[in-house]
């Protein structure tokens, strides 16, 4: 299980990062009003995806591993097939609608004509993706996670190409052109890795055919699982698209023409937040091998034990969390620049960046919360998050522009890790001294952002900047042993469980 999970943690990083490379690629290409549309027609996507397949990829593996351990190979090839049967009716449904009456969805709920083309384009990607779910999830059941792991490998390969392809022949034909020449690499690409995965699993569902319960009673095992799980998501997703679309509006109330509004819109939401989203994205991987400690040791009732996880993952995150922080400050033009091309975005991405310690403990409490099998409260915080988003863009935004949008991004992420953090510390009853300890973070933070500026040179391209973040962070860690804000008792362990 531990080697499954290296394993997965590994190729998670290599595809987030071979993603985000080309995510800043196709950025440049469509520029910050693109990628508000962009960014518009995504949240589409997301409602669709999670009507079609919300929670099934769960529920399969949850159900599928039960099956195996028990013994029972028919019935976990008769959930695979309740399944997959309910992914394709959904999946179609969902296609169906967005292709029927995508002009009025684009012109009546995201206010712009343009995202019409882009949402034919990306409707496609709902049912490769809900199949490629499923079957994720068997074999992650199996623990046979070379085979899903692959596939993302070779998804990203067909959608660079045919990226890059479609762009080549759609950009010069108008940007809303270009959004959907995007799109449509995406869907070769979930085509592909839908297609690789179906062709092993077929092979492999051969052994699966031994009698047992009905269809109906495993379509029934999935539902209890996916339906909590799809409507928060669903709920979530919703929100996520009013919030888009009165984004863009507000901006518009502000004073902003219409391609001005999506192009500040696109700027924050398109380039800013996937730059600084994307450590959290490589180290979230790491932290998972944690995270399963603390759902046995909450099964267990080993409070102490508990106690000691939690206490440990947080000193983690904060460590990371502050370590980005000051990568961003000290080099948050120059990785604009070289990602963008352009330094615009320098100045939001500055400020935003004081949220990613906020964002490293947000997404470990939620991890923490799950593990302790908190779904309803993590609702609960996410219909709060959106609604009071959605309030405050609003109130703000028509009068105060951007600046309105970066504070709004600023206040939600303090109140979601506020409100899991204190979750986590009250369900585990532990007593962590966070205040004395932030300041040793934020002293180290500051002498290491002081020494970096004074020692490093002027850097000249990728490879210099690549060390130069590799010294920072090792100034970094210097002054957080000299500060008390790191403890090398934490890393001998963290290296220990991960590698021996």
């Amino acid at each position: 299980m531990l080697r499954s999970t290296v394993l997965l943690t590994v190729s998670g990083i290599l595809a987030k990062t071979v993603d985000f490379v080309f995510r800043t690629f196709y950025s440049r290409s469509l520029g910050s009003e693109g990628m508000g549309i962009f960014s518009l027609c995504f949240a589409v996507h997301g409602i669709m995806l999670n009507i079609a397949s919300g929670g099934l990829g769960v529920a399969v593996s949850k159900s599928v591993s039960e099956c195996y351990s028990s013994g029972q190979l028919g019935q976990a090839g008769k959930t695979m097939k309740a399944a997959l049967s309910a992914v394709f009716v959904l999946s179609l449904t969902a296609i169906g609608a967005v292709c029927i009456f995508s002009k009025t969805i684009a012109t009546e709920v995201l206010k712009e004509p343009r995202c019409s083309i882009s949402l034919v384009c990306i409707a496609p990607t709902v049912l490769f993706m809900g199949i490629s779910y499923c079957i994720k999830g068997y074999f992650y059941a199996t623990r046979r996670v070379v085979i899903p792991a692959s596939s993302e490998f070779l998804e990203q390969l067909v959608k660079i190409v045919s990226t890059v392809f479609f762009l080549s022949k759609m950009l010069p034909k108008g940007v809303e052109f270009g959004c959907a020449a995007v799109f449509l690499g995406m869907s070769a690409g979930e085509f592909s890795s839908c297609l690789f995965l179906s062709l092993f699993y077929m092979s492999d569902a051969k052994k699966c055919t031994a009698k047992q319960k009905t269809g109906v009673a495993a379509l029934s095992g999935l539902l209890k699982v996916s339906i909590p799980i799809m409507i928060t998501s669903l709920v979530c997703s919703f929100f996520r698209m009013l919030e888009e679309v009165l984004v863009v509006q507000s901006l518009e109330k502000s004073g902003l023409s219409k391609p001005e509004a999506l192009s500040a819109y696109g700027g924050i939401r398109g380039m800013v937040m996937p730059l600084i989203v994307f450590p959290l994205t490589l180290l979230s991987s790491c932290f998972t091998l944690l995270v399963p400690e603390i759902s046995r040791a909450y099964a267990m009732k080993n409070k102490v034990r508990l106690q000691n996880l939690v206490a440990k993952i947080y000193r983690f995150c904060t460590i990371f969390g502050f370590l980005v922080l000051c990568t961003f400050f000290v080099f948050g033009e120059r990785l604009v620049f070289f990602a963008y091309n352009t330094y615009q975005i320098s100045r939001p991405l500055k400020i935003l960046a004081v949220i990613s310690p906020l964002m490293f403990v947000d997404s470990v409490s939620t991890g923490i919360l799950n593990g302790m099998g908190k779904q309803t409260r993590l609702l609960v915080f996410c219909l709060m998050d959106s609604l009071s988003r959605i309030l405050l863009i609003y109130i703000f935004m028509p009068r105060f522009g951007i600046s309105a949008l970066i504070l709004t991004i600023i206040f939600s992420n303090i109140l979601t890790s506020c409100l899991t953090y204190k979750s986590v510390i009250g369900f585990s009853d532990i007593k962590i001294k966070s205040s004395g300890r932030i300041w040793r973070h934020i002293a180290a933070t500051v002498f290491a952002a002081i020494a970096s500026l004074k020692v490093l040179p002027d850097i000249g391209g990728v490879r210099e900047m690549a060390i130069g973040i590799a010294i920072l962070g090792m100034v970094y860690f210097v002054f957080s042993f000299i500060f008390g804000a790191a403890k090398k008792s934490d890393f001998r362990w963290l290296f220990g469980r991960m590698f021996f």
